[in-house]
């Protein structure tokens, strides 16, 4: 089947709800998954507005998640019908994160974090516990795959696995060939339940771009159309995004995006950096504004 259309962007309704720890599991030494919960999932009302239940429509969606300074309160945006409104002095502290796995009849949304020691969403993640509550908004928008793609590549860092967890999940079944690349700092690290996956790992001698641009540039494609999805630190989208040209992928059937940056400086600085990724620019494609991948 020819491909019919590049992906689509789907708007979807934003509302800030507030969940709470349904339990935590430690998905790899330096990956925790948290499981959130609660009746605004579902359909609420809030700030004299009827407001739907929880909706995902994409793989790669994500949410906005609020933290508070410490020792206080978040500050939130204020909920109007369908949008927010952000406030600006003081303005609310906020980190993207996609979603890994949404179960409406459960009544649960699973959160990958990379667990880093850094920053305000890290270390949130790494002390969570059953019962703590926390607010987020969204997902703002969705994007669908095209259709008709004879194979899908995906390819990022660690930040990016939720996003290619959820993709696996989701084409199991299809017949269509899905060849995902990740990038992790080694063998311990590896999602062994992700069939397919081919796990590249960092070196010491190398930039960690130039090691996954590698490992994608060497395997063997169809010789068809196919569609491209890539994300993580900026560099590797960089570099990724060149080998999608020397692919032959045109831009309609690429999608990437940049989950974080790491300073620029020598290779053992921007190495040593890397495990900001979760503390990550408001970064996504949707909004041009990180996974929070």
């Amino acid at each position: 089947m020819p491909v019919t259309s590049a992906s689509r962007r789907l708007d979807l309704p934003i509302v800030l709800r507030k969940l709470s720890v349904l339990r935590t599991a430690e998905v790899t030494p330096r990956m925790r998954r948290i499981t959130l919960g609660g009746e605004q999932l579902g359909p609420f009302s809030a700030s004299g507005f009827d407001l739907p239940a929880f909706t995902t429509r994409g793989a790669d969606d994500y949410v906005k998640l609020f933290f508070p300074e410490p020792g206080a309160e978040p500050v939130l945006p204020e909920q109007h019908d369908g949008h927010l409104h952000w406030p600006r002095k003081p303005a609310p502290i906020a980190r993207a994160y996609t979603i890994r796995r949404f179960d409406a009849d459960a009544g649960e949304l699973d959160l990958d974090f990379v667990v880093h020691g850094h920053g305000i969403a890290g270390n949130w993640a790494r002390d969570a516990k059953p019962g703590d509550e926390i607010h987020l908004a969204g997902p703002k928008v969705s994007t669908i795959p095209p259709e008709g793609a004879s194979w899908w590549l995906l390819a990022g860092d660690e930040t990016a696995l939720p996003a290619i967890g959820h993709y696996l999940d989701d084409a199991r079944g299809s017949s269509t060939p899905l060849h995902a690349f990740v990038l992790v700092d080694g063998p311990a690290e590896e999602q062994r339940e992700l069939d397919g996956v081919h796990w590249v790992h960092r070196r010491s001698d190398a930039d960690d771009a130039l090691v996954l641009a590698e490992a994608v540039r060497a395997h063997s494609l169809p010789d068809s159309d196919g569609w491209m999805w890539i994300a993580g630190e900026a560099g590797i989208v960089r570099e990724l995004r060149a080998v999608a040209k020397q692919l032959g992928i045109p831009k309609p059937m690429l999608d990437a995006s940049g989950y974080w940056r790491a300073d620029s400086g020598a290779l053992g600085r921007i190495r040593a950096l890397r495990d900001r990724a979760v503390e990550s620019l408001d970064h996504r494609r949707h909004e041009h504004v990180a996974a929070a991948h």
